[in-house]
This record gives C-alpha cells, sequence and structure tokens, in this order.
C-alpha cells in the first residue's frame, strides 16, 4: 500500500480501481488543402459544435453550462476561423493548420501570470482536440460497470463526458489547477478531485484500487 500528497481541489471521498486516461491522438495519412481543407473545416466545425450543443442539453449546473458556451464561442470566433484559413493558405494542410493556431492560443494563455487566466489554456486545448479528433469515444468506457477513479495528466474541460459518470467516483491529476474549468465541472458534479500528484502520479497502474480524498489531497493506492 502507498500513500500520496497532493492538493485537494474537490471536497468528497472516492474509490475505485485506476483508469489511465489517454488522449486521443490522430494519425491519418491523407492530407487535405485549399477549398477542400476549408470546406472540411467547416464540416468539422458544425459537428464540434453539435457535440458540444448535447453536452449542454445534459448539464444541470449553470456555472457548467457557461464553460461549454465559451467553448461554443471559441469555436465561432471569427478571428480563431481566420487564422487557420491564413495558415491553410499558406500552404499548411487542415490537420496541420489546427494545431499550428492550437498551439498560438494555448502559449498565450499559458504564460498569463495570472493563474485563472493562464488554466484556460487548457479549455484551448479541449476545444481544438475536438475538431481534430471530434470526441473520438474509445468503445472500451462504454463497457466500464464497476466503480474507478479517472487518472490523467492534465483534466480538460470535458474529459469526464467520455466515460460513465455513474461509475466515476473520483480524479487524480498529475498537474492540475483550483481555476481550471475541468476541476469547477468535476466540483458541479460531486466528484472528488486532487491534483498536483507529480512524480508519484507515475507510480500509479491500470486496475490498482485507490482511495481519494478530495479535502485533504490524499491518495492511498492498492496495487493489485
Amino acid at each position: 500500500m502507498l500513500s500520496f500528497q497532493g492538493i485537494g481541489a474537490t471536497n468528497g471521498k472516492g474509490s475505485g480501481v485506476a483508469i489511465i486516461h489517454k488522449k486521443t491522438s490522430v494519425r491519418t495519412h491523407e492530407k487535405f488543402y485549399e477549398l477542400e481543407a476549408k470546406e472540411l473545416f467547416y464540416e468539422m466545425k458544425e459537428l464540434a459544435l453539435a457535440e458540444i450543443d448535447s453536452l449542454i442539453e445534459i448539464c444541470h449546473d449553470c456555472e457548467e453550462k457557461d464553460i461549454l458556451i465559451a467553448h461554443k464561442l471559441i469555436l465561432d470566433d471569427p478571428d480563431v476561423n481566420d487564422q487557420i484559413f491564413n495558415e491553410i493558405e499558406k500552404g499548411e494542410d487542415l490537420v496541420k493548420a489546427i494545431k499550428t493556431v492550437q498551439s498560438n492560443y494555448f502559449n498565450q494563455f499559458k504564460a498569463m501570470e495570472n493563474e485563472v487566466f493562464s488554466s484556460k489554456a487548457l479549455d484551448v486545448e479541449d476545444v481544438f482536440e475536438r475538431l481534430v479528433n471530434n470526441i473520438k469515444k474509445q468503445d472500451k468506457f462504454k463497457t466500464i460497470n464497476k466503480s474507478f477513479v479517472l487518472v490523467c495528466d492534465d483534466l480538460l474541460p470535458t474529459t469526464i463526458y467520455d466515460y460513465p459518470l455513474n461509475h466515476l467516483k473520483a480524479i487524480v491529476v498529475k498537474q492540475g489547477s483550483l481555476f481550471s474549468h475541468g476541476v469547477i465541472i468535476a466540483k458541479s458534479k460531486n466528484i472528488p478531485v486532487v491534483i498536483g500528484l507529480g512524480f508519484d502520479f507515475a507510480k500509479i497502474k491500470a486496475g490498482d484500487y485507490m482511495v481519494v480524498d478530495g479535502l485533504t489531497g490524499k491518495v492511498v493506492l492498492i496495487s493489485e
């Protein structure tokens, strides 16, 4: 049995088996340029907006809805669209153009000294990843039928929606921020969250049984 000390981000206790969240990576040999890229971008954007609308419909918390509405505003921002189109017109393929603009916005927010604003970099990442990945939920997530603790490097605002919420008992984050929208959404759903595990994070393995205290920041790990 191991005991780690992180930072309690939301109240409550939860326990279950560890499930390691891995970001979906897009690997495609097909590239889209010029007019085809612009047309496909609009299709991807409309799909992303529709997905956010579906998430807003199941929200019961006003703050949670406001976060998702802010995501829609980023997607619909004419300046964002113009920057992506500028990259396309420079000769970049669609995915590279989106990634370039994503990186620019992410770095701008991350460089802000105020933690409240710098934490919004994760919102930017979430929005652009939705464009690229179209929230490709993996089938294995839908087969989880027991209590689990979600373990992730960073908690993006809509990550928890990719998992069965009725079995999600707690979240442990390697880095994280008390001001991140991912933490705010988890709090609205009464999910205990501990952030800032640092190097201890690497000791957690998939399938380990974990007990998480969101108030004290203590995480107890029982390896199988």
